[in-house]
């Protein structure tokens, strides 16, 4: 799960209100939050971050990561940073070729050939390039041959 604690902000030109929100992190930053955790207003002049504790260690048991400036807003305010109470093991890493490689090797053994994998859009577009090529030439030298056969055909200027 790549699920982080960290700032969204809110409010409008030069009046910032943030929610501390639990965000997948590949979400941009005002993305569709997994849940609302708190609010941090920074124009306040009290205590100016409001968090739910509990929600905050919930998450970090469940994976999450809290961001550098969260986690600083807590240390600021007298939050305590909770630490996560389960460890998740990371899963080894696969290299892409081994995996490419296994399936391949795999309906080779099966079949005596490669599986059929669909062209990328870059070779279907040299490939269609290639045709053009071939075509024009085509089309230039039956011109050609089209234009020899006419000269061949018609009968000589009569002099006289």
């Amino acid at each position: 799960m790549a699920v982080r604690i960290r700032l969204s902000r809110f409010g409008r030109i030069h009046r910032p209100l943030f929610r501390v929100v639990a965000i997948d992190k590949r979400c941009h930053r005002e993305g569709m939050a997994n849940e609302i955790i708190g609010s941090y207003d920074p124009l306040k002049p009290d205590k100016n971050l409001e968090l739910d504790a509990s929600k905050v260690a919930g998450w970090v048991n469940r994976g999450a990561i809290i961001s550098g400036g969260v986690r600083s807003l807590m240390k600021k305010f007298g939050y305590a940073v909770p630490a996560p109470t389960k460890t998740v093991e990371a899963k080894p890493v696969a290299k892409k070729a081994d995996k490419a490689a296994k399936p391949a090797a795999k309906a080779k053994a099966k079949t005596g050939k490669l599986p059929w994998v669909a062209p990328t859009r870059r070779s279907l577009r040299k490939h269609a390039a290639v045709l053009k090529v071939d075509r024009k030439a085509k089309t230039a030298a039956d011109a050609a041959a089209r234009a020899a056969a006419k000269a061949a055909a018609a009968p000589a200027p009569a002099e006289g």
